[in-house]
């Protein structure tokens, strides 16, 4: 093996990542804050309130009035599109349209004329349709039912402007008969007005009997019926070429203007569309992500808690690889090299700890357990005696390693402490020696040089028995 060789196991990647859960979610949580504000920074810059007047100051009267026809165009299209989806009118085939029909004959009387005004104004003036509106259970305003409910005029089989007594003698009077055309977006729907404009009309005939008290009304429904209504086709056509034509107008004036006149007609119509949603335009906006005013941005958020997870992460693996953290207890004995039999101590420095972790385990052992693992262990193998190799520098370490050797040597096994030259030679020393225990101490690069050491012993084909590390 060569002595920069690196080995990576995944599993115990993820291990080390896992233990440093804490400066991950530390990492995160600066990296979501970060981002956050910078977001905020963006909302604000992008969403400064520029008036109307500041951007007008460098236009001339001329291009003004560019933004204004175009604004004026836009105002028409939202009109007609607002009213295409409210209209019920709008949204029924006029070759397959639900209608019904309902005459309403006035009895013999002179002043007749003047009681079809009165009926007249009340059916088709507003009166009638406010009053459906308000009783029917469904969503219809009223000036959309003037769509639905409407006159049939009987052409020229009447004639309206001569006495209706004439009329009558001459059996061709029509002027005494109110015929009414309900169209409905199904049969229930156009039953429901048909039901509702027969109920108010007779009802308001007793309006008209307090004035013309021998005034009486007949009234003639027939069923629902499928019809083709031409012109209900003609008014849809004739809708449809509008809007087209107002599209086409729309694209030609807004291609036309330049960048400062875009921004006024943005400016104008955003302040317009805040006006008739709220009644006025002083409110500040809200941000489209998070539907709040602060221009707190969730993406934003998000993409710095990724961020921050994904840093932190490569700089947990950069770390544990320059710090020999790959090369674990596992691996180690996977080889059949050796075994960690426990670290003991504690570093003082929580943030070197935090950094550096331990060696093949998760928490620092006690000694006797140590002693234990060791004392197990050469009895299972009969060992007497072990060879304790010195490779601690300091003296927090020195004192370390005495602790654990004058434990090891209470527990009956006999410790013969070894101090080997420096450089690759000093292996050879140890060919001639077995049971061997080393005493590391943990710091930068420890397990790396472990994994050194111990396939050099083994290609030496010397024995080792573990390593304890103290800190």
């Amino acid at each position: 093996m060569e002595n920069d060789e690196v080995i990576i196991d995944l599993r115990v990647l993820m291990w080390e990542i896992l233990r440093k859960w804490h400066i991950v979610l530390i990492s995160c949580i600066v990296f979501a804050v970060l981002a956050g504000a910078f977001g905020m920074h963006k909302h604000k810059k992008e969403n400064a309130e520029v008036s109307v007047e500041d951007l007008s100051k460098g236009l001339t009267p001329a291009e003004i009035t560019k933004v204004n026809n175009l604004v004026s165009v836009q105002k028409r299209i939202n009109e007609k599109t607002e009213y295409e989806k409210e209209s019920v009118y709008m949204s029924l085939n006029p070759y397959d349209v639900d209608m019904a029909r309902t005459d309403f004959m006035l009895n013999k009387n002179i002043d007749n004329k003047y009681i079809r005004q009165m009926y007249v104004a009340y059916m088709f003036d507003g009166g009638l349709f406010n009053e459906i509106a308000e009783e029917y259970p469904g969503d219809i305003d009223a000036e959309n039912l003037a769509e639905l409910i409407g006159f049939v005029n009987v052409g020229g089989r009447a004639n309206l402007n001569d006495d209706s007594e004439t009329n009558f003698e001459k059996g061709d009077d029509l002027n005494r008969i109110l015929s009414v055309r309900i169209y409905g977006k199904d049969k229930a729907q156009c039953e429901e007005l048909q039901a509702l404009v027969v109920k108010h009309v007779k009802l308001y005939e007793k309006e008209v009997q307090k004035k013309y008290n021998s005034h009486s009304l007949e009234e003639i429904s027939s069923s629902v019926y499928k019809t083709v209504d031409t012109g209900m086709a003609s008014v849809k056509s004739t809708y449809d070429a509008q809007i087209v034509a107002l599209y086409n107008e729309y694209q030609v004036l807004y291609n036309a203007l330049t960048e400062t006149q875009t921004a006024l007609f943005e400016k104008i119509t955003s302040t317009d569309a805040e006006i008739a949603e709220n009644g006025t335009a002083g409110s500040e906006p809200e941000t489209e992500e998070t539907g709040t005013g602060s221009g707190i941005s969730l993406k934003y958020i998000i993409v710095g808690i990724l961020a921050g997870g994904f840093i932190s992460v490569v700089a947990i693996v950069l770390l544990t690889m320059s710090n020999g953290r790959i090369f674990v207890q596992r691996q180690i004995t996977d080889k059949g090299l050796s075994r960690v039999f426990g670290t003991f101590g504690k570093n003082k420095n929580n943030i070197a700890s935090l950094i550096l972790g331990d060696v093949g385990t998760d928490k620092t052992s006690q000694l006797d357990i140590i002693v234990a693992k060791v004392s197990v262990y050469c009895k299972k193998n009969g060992f007497n005696e072990i060879t304790i190799i010195d490779n601690c520098t300091t003296e927090t370490g020195k004192s370390r390693m005495k602790q654990v050797t004058d434990a090891i040597q209470k527990s009956g096994i006999n410790c013969n402490k070894v101090t080997l030259a420096e450089g690759d030679s000093k292996y050879t020393e140890l060919c001639d020696k077995n049971n061997v225990v080393i005493i590391e101490e943990l710091g930068k690069g420890t397990l790396k040089a472990l994994e050194y050491m111990f396939v050099q012993l083994k290609d030496l084909e010397s024995k080792v028995c573990g390593v304890i590390c103290v800190q």
